[in-house]
């Protein structure tokens, strides 16, 4: 490389990183999902145990919405999760998201060797990352075919449309959706 590509390279690379645009990676984005299951899961386990299931509702309406915005703040990412069958309305998937679920649904019946990821560019030309959720006992309680009628009723006031139920144990719940910024 000739010494003026080599500094025309390094010019580049440094008014990219003072631009503020990000590079991120698989990694990056694993991270990044990693991030909000863990912050979400401790705070759910938690309130599960010390208030029960019906407390845990109001952790999902009102305090998983803010621990994805700080994940995704601390770590320049935006995180999320979506579904086909949704709880919040406002999870709801656009058609890429939807296709690349039910994508994950057939992998999944073929193979449970590995949870499903998938990457592609969105309209607006921003990099997005989904990782399937897969239902795990834990989370039978709220989202499984067996809801307790008061459980069931405490979901329904705070969820009035929601679908986000009937899941078994292992079955693809929905995915976590990670969108460069």
């Amino acid at each position: 490389m000739s010494f003026n590509k080599t500094i025309f390279s390094i010019f580049l690379v440094a008014s990219l990183a003072a631009s503020g645009v990000s590079f991120a990676s698989e990694r990056d984005y694993q991270s990044t999902a990693t991030q909000l299951q863990q912050r979400l899961g401790k705070v759910l386990m938690t309130t599960i145990q010390e208030q029960g299931h019906i407390a845990a509702i109001d952790v999902c309406n009102e305090q998983a919405p803010e621990i994805a915005s700080a994940v995704s703040e601390e770590l320049g990412l935006t995180v999320g999760r979506t579904a086909l069958k949704v709880r919040n309305q406002d999870n709801k998937p656009n058609n890429a998201q939807r296709d690349v679920l039910k994508d994950f649904e057939e992998r999944w019946q073929q193979s449970k060797a590995s949870v499903p990821t998938e990457t592609y560019v969105n309209d607006d030309g921003h990099t997005v990352w989904m990782k399937a959720i897969v239902m795990q006992p834990q989370c039978a309680a709220c989202h499984g075919k067996s809801i307790k009628p008061e459980l069931k009723q405490a979901i329904n006031a705070r969820y009035p449309n929601d679908k986000a139920t009937g899941f078994d144990i292992g079955e693809i719940r929905g995915a976590f959706v990670v969108t460069s910024n």
